[in-house]
């Protein structure tokens, strides 16, 4: 069963019944893959992302107005917006694929990652050389070398690119965050830290989740444990064993050892984003007005901050000169 919590303003943590083989938690949609290969997505679906196409895939990425799935020939298919090329999946064999909010990469039998969609900050960027494991995130993406080393690419705002030395068996790409597991089971995260994402409980774990603000690990005895903002109840997560944890923007899902979905969490029934309405990095929302994901406003909300505030005090210099007149 896929357990799911967190914001549920669009069904995304709605899971239907019947088991799955494995959940990808999105921006405001969610997928999971059947035991017979079908996909079934839930969710926000105003760019088609929920509308998977049938026949038989091996894995499915669900990212933020899109999706992807690996078919067994190795061919990978995507849906949904296609604004920036996210969708547009080169042709050949792939062994592995990782869905984000504006770019998608994927992993060559040859062990190249090729990534394809926004790359305003070079996120697709990737380097040459051999990986086991990709992880795209909001504006960077990280790769897991043969080696156990983890190598991240471009946007750096908040160190999420600043992987640590050592050894790694496994690497997550979240918001501003990266989380890496260390073949000890020990879990180690760098970049943003506002919501206390990268604040690492302490044992060991065997896998490790990061979403926009939270990060959820699942412990070896089969319980979740997540860390990071809870505005929209992402990190109450419910007991019980689980086989695999994914952590999405504002939910996050479990798949239980009976193959069922669940996704858990409070609703909240707010606008679409304006982000993901019209392309861009994910924000955050704080008192109805937009932030990032360190929660420092934005540019353009500064700018306009400034001048709104310049014409106030000329009207008020204004209104204190005709006084001043008139007396």
């Amino acid at each position: 069963a896929v357990e799911c919590w967190g914001d549920n303003g669009y069904g995304q943590a709605d899971a239907p019944g019947g088991t799955f083989s494995a959940v990808s938690a999105g921006v405001l949609h969610t997928c999971g893959l059947r035991p017979s290969g079908a996909i079934k997505c839930w969710g926000f679906n105003g760019y088609g992302q929920t509308d998977a196409p049938s026949g038989t895939f091996s894995a499915v990425s669900a990212g933020g107005r899109h999706t992807c799935g690996l078919r067994p020939s190795g061919a990978v298919e995507c849906w949904g917006d296609n604004d920036g090329g996210r969708a547009d999946a080169p042709g050949g064999s792939f062994s592995a694929i990782s869905a984000s909010w504006d770019h998608t990469c994927g992993l060559r039998p040859n062990r190249q990652v090729e990534c394809w969609g926004d790359n305003r900050f070079g996120q697709t960027d990737a380097p040459g050389g051999s990986f086991s494991a990709v992880s795209a995130g909001a504006g960077h993406t990280c790769g897991l070398r043969p080696s156990g080393a983890v190598m991240c690419w471009e946007y750096n705002r908040f160190g999420q690119t600043n992987a640590p030395g050592g050894s790694f068996s496994a690497v997550s790409a979240g918001g501003g965050h990266t989380c890496g597991l260390r073949p000890s089971g020990t879990v180690e995260c760098w970049g943003s830290n506002r919501f206390g994402q990268t604040n690492e409980p302490g044992g060991t774990v065997s896998a490790v989740s990061a979403g926009e603000v939270h990060t959820c690990r699942l412990r070896a005895n089969g319980a979740i444990e997540c860390r990071g903002s809870n505005r929209f109840g992402q990190t109450d997560e419910p007991g019980g064993p689980f086989s695999a944890v994914s952590a999405g923007y504002r939910h996050t899902c479990g798949l239980r050892a009976s193959g069922a979905v669940e996704c858990w969490g409070n609703s909240n029934t707010g606008d679409v984003p304006a982000w993901l309405r019209g392309g861009g990095l994910p924000n955050t929302g704080t008192g109805g007005l937009l932030t990032r994901v360190d929660g420092a406003l934005p540019v353009e909300l500064t700018t306009l901050a400034l001048l709104c505030a310049s014409m106030v005090l000329w009207m008020l210099w204004v209104l204190a000169r005709r006084r001043h007149d008139r007396g």
